[in-house]
């Protein structure tokens, strides 16, 4: 049987929700990202993934399914590696889910899991809010901002300092970016 793109990479989330980690988040992610209207045709691809994958295409109906997927994972259990193996698209399904996740969580989230979903909402929430102010319920933003405001004064220190610093600096700067729109201020 031969392998086709899109299998290959339907083979990588298989490994990725089977526990896999390592670089597979981010290869998926490049991967989804290249399918996706943000492929910017740079050679980044051919330099970070490995050659095997390097110059994979997946039909956008695939890279559709996998989000969808990935998003459902996400919203059971919001592992770090699923939400950034979906940080790249763009997709307005990952982007409410990680709103969703942060908002709803269904358990206490950790500090590397609210860093992956907070990186996904400063680089795409702000977009979506511009294209349309009710992408999210009024409530939900609210919470947001409510949310932002309090990890962006969150303590340093600890054995996850480094994502507690990344926490800190998304937070500030999708509260900043909320508060633009009018979202908490009144």
């Amino acid at each position: 049987m031969k392998t086709t793109p899109d299998s290959t990479v339907i083979e990588i989330l298989r490994r990725l929700l089977a526990g896999e980690r390592g670089h597979l988040p981010l290869h998926l992610a490049m991967l989804l990202e290249r399918a996706s209207c943000f492929d910017s045709g740079d050679e980044h691809y051919s330099h970070i993934l490995p050659p095997e994958i390097s110059d994979l295409r997946i039909s956008t109906e695939t890279a559709n399914s996998i989000i969808v997927t990935l998003c459902a994972e996400v919203s059971r259990n919001p592992d770090e590696a699923l939400i950034g193996a979906m940080s790249f698209t763009g997709a307005e399904l990952a982007t409410k889910t990680a709103v969703k996740v942060l908002t709803d969580p269904p358990r206490p989230l950790t500090m590397s899991e609210y860093h992956a979903a907070l990186s996904l909402l400063v680089k795409f929430l702000p977009g979506e809010l511009a294209e349309d102010s009710e992408f999210v319920s009024k409530a939900d933003l609210e919470h947001l901002v409510q949310l932002t405001g309090n990890l962006q004064n969150i303590d340093e220190t600890g054995p996850d300092r480094t994502e507690r610093i990344g926490v800190r600096i998304h937070a500030g700067e999708l509260f900043e970016g909320l508060t633009q729109f009018g979202i908490g201020t009144g």
